[in-house]
């Protein structure tokens, strides 16, 4: 980690003290700028994380500890809010015989040292896609107001503003980068990830939950590593993403089956990629305890692996996301092509988006004419922003990203 700024290594190193509750993990902080420090650890939505350590900092600026303070609260009603939704959510479940599969952020922040270090937006649920109309019965019966129905694989619901709750009909999509650039290519007769899986044979009940369930260790490392890759692949994902790993594994090191993992991520088209992942939380965070850590990556690809995920924040970036599309293909043209693009999709990326499409394609035109209100009007700024990216795409980092995904892509 030797070419990080000052405040990546300060960030990383208290994040290493805190997983492993020690005050030793941190680094000197003089000379750290602790407004950078707030930016990268609010990017990678990590500022609870290392809140405490930010408030017994003589050197911290009081304004910067009020910001953390006030990023630590709100991670805090969050987890809070969610904890007395979901209790809620699970009874439903069951009582009304519906399967939904909890995964990510509501079984991971368990396994931190404090539930409120491992922020989490909303909470993620894998249903079938023949309950979806009774789980909308549901969560509408139960005073939630839907977001996005049907969109791509997302059906959001919102308990005010303290609250969301995603419910997805395949656990990854064949559609998705992930899908369509790994999963198919090992399994091009498969259509479902989940069913290809068997899913509800590898799941617990939440708590004493019977339709609420959980994946086993194994297979919920696996769907973590999976759908890291995805946002990798996609626009890239943050450190977060790399405490997930670390903490799974620290964790489960001696209670797990490896070799069922190994054989799954092989089967799975990620073995490259989980070794890179791991290879990256040691050399971050520390886990030389690991008897399986492969030691054998190659040095100059996990320093562009890191680089490109310290570059990506919580979701990915948007120059990730636009060199990806663009590929090598930057000139002007087709740069004036993708903002076209932007703003009218072409039908089959709108029949995604918007299902009625599928039944009325004479709405077309409409639902262009939405899009593009939805983006200038509602998303202004993060839309301009998205522009001036397009316009400084250059091929020389488009291929290097190129050549990075196809290192991780088996």
């Amino acid at each position: 980690m030797s070419k990080l700024s000052k405040e990546y290594l300060f960030l990383l190193n208290t994040i290493k003290g805190i997983l492993h509750n020690e005050e030793t993990g941190e680094i000197e902080s003089e000379s750290v700028n602790y407004e950078r420090v707030l930016r990268i650890a609010v990017e990678n939505g990590i500022a609870n994380t290392i809140a405490d350590r930010i408030f017994g900092r003589k050197d911290a600026p009081e304004n910067i500890k009020k910001e953390f303070y006030k990023q630590k609260m709100i991670t805090m009603s969050r987890s809070i809010a969610a904890d007395n939704n979901l209790q809620r959510v699970y009874a439903s479940l069951d009582a009304h015989k519906i399967r939904g599969l909890f995964l990510k952020g509501t079984i991971l922040k368990k396994l931190y040292p404090k539930a409120y270090l491992r922020s989490m937006s909303d909470a993620d649920v894998y249903a079938a896609r023949e309950d979806m109309d009774e789980v909308y019965s549901l969560m509408i019966n139960m005073g939630y107001n839907t977001g996005a129905i049907g969109r791509g694989n997302h059906y959001e619901y919102m308990m005010g503003k303290g609250f969301k709750i995603e419910y997805h009909p395949e656990l990854v999509a064949i559609s998705s980068w992930y899908g369509d650039r790994v999963f198919s290519k090992k399994h091009p007769e498969e259509k479902d990830i989940a069913i290809y899986m068997d899913i509800w044979n590898h799941t617990l009940p939440m708590e004493t939950y019977e339709c609420a369930r959980q994946l086993v260790p194994e297979y919920h490392y696996l769907y973590v590593i999976m759908h890291m890759m995805n946002h990798f692949l996609k626009s890239g994902t943050g450190i977060r993403s790399v405490m997930d790993v670390w903490v799974m594994n620290n964790h489960y090191a001696d209670k797990w089956d490896r070799e069922l993992i190994e054989s799954l991520l092989e089967d799975y088209g990620l073995r490259t990629f989980e070794a890179y992942a791991l290879a990256l939380a040691d050399r971050w965070f520390d886990l030389e305890k690991l008897p399986y850590l492969n030691k054998d990556v190659d040095a100059r690809v996990l320093e562009e692996y890191e680089r490109y995920i310290l570059e990506s924040g919580t979701y990915g970036s948007t120059e990730h996301y636009v060199s990806r599309e663009l590929g090598n293909k930057t000139g002007m043209e087709n740069k004036v092509r993708y903002l076209a693009e932007l703003f009218f999709a072409p039908y089959g990326k709108m029949k995604r988006m918007y299902p009625v499409l599928e039944k009325a394609p004479v709405l077309l035109p409409i639902m262009w004419g939405g899009r593009a209100i939805d983006k200038f009007r509602l998303r202004g700024k993060k839309t301009r922003g998205k522009i001036k990216t397009v316009m400084k795409a250059n091929k020389q980092k488009a291929d290097w990203q190129s050549e990075l995904m196809r290192k991780m892509v088996e």
